[in-house]
């Protein structure tokens, strides 16, 4: 509900589900949530190695994913977003592997710490792993800018994704 903006969210909800699907299911990447009173407030979800994951992604979900995007195969500019998604890591091979795909919190719980916790979580399942570093990929117009650069990433560089879509790398360095 909160990551409207995108190109992952344009592909609508049932592609959405199979996305974080995959990344519970696939033993490189993980999720985790926030609860108050049962109910769902915030999640976020990485990968270990963004690579293996669409390589995962793909080989399981393949026949799915194509009924669930085939309307948007019709549009050459969707065509191209899509591959430009799935190989935007050629644009990335020099930086960490480990990447922080998304982090979302329901709006009326936002500025109450819980993005704050679920980086936190995020951080330490990375740890776990023995991986030193993170990136993240994040929209230039998109506030959660803010959010990346008082928690201690750094601004690596601008990328052009999607065409006219600016984004800008940020990496994590775990201490």
């Amino acid at each position: 509900e909160e990551i409207k903006k995108g190109f992952l969210s344009s592909l609508g909800i049932l592609f959405l589900r199979k996305f974080y699907e995959a990344i519970i299911a696939d033993k490189h990447s993980f999720c985790a949530i926030v609860k108050i009173d049962n109910k769902t407030v915030g999640f976020v979800a990485g990968t270990a190695d963004v690579g293996k994951f669409y390589k995962y992604f793909l080989k399981n979900y393949f026949f799915i994913l194509m009924l669930i995007i085939l309307p948007k195969l019709f549009n050459f500019f969707a065509i191209k977003k899509i591959f430009d998604n799935f190989f935007y890591t050629k644009k990335t091979e020099n930086l960490p592997k480990a990447e922080l795909l998304a982090i979302a919190v329901k709006k009326e719980f936002q500025n109450k710490g819980i993005g704050i916790q679920l980086l936190y979580k995020f951080i330490s399942e990375i740890k776990n792993r023995q991986i030193d570093s993170f990136k993240v990929l994040v929209g230039k117009e998109l506030k959660s800018l803010n959010f990346y650069k008082k928690n201690g990433f750094q601004l690596l560089r601008e990328i052009n994704l999607h065409g006219k879509q600016q984004s800008l790398i940020f990496i994590y360095k775990v201490s």
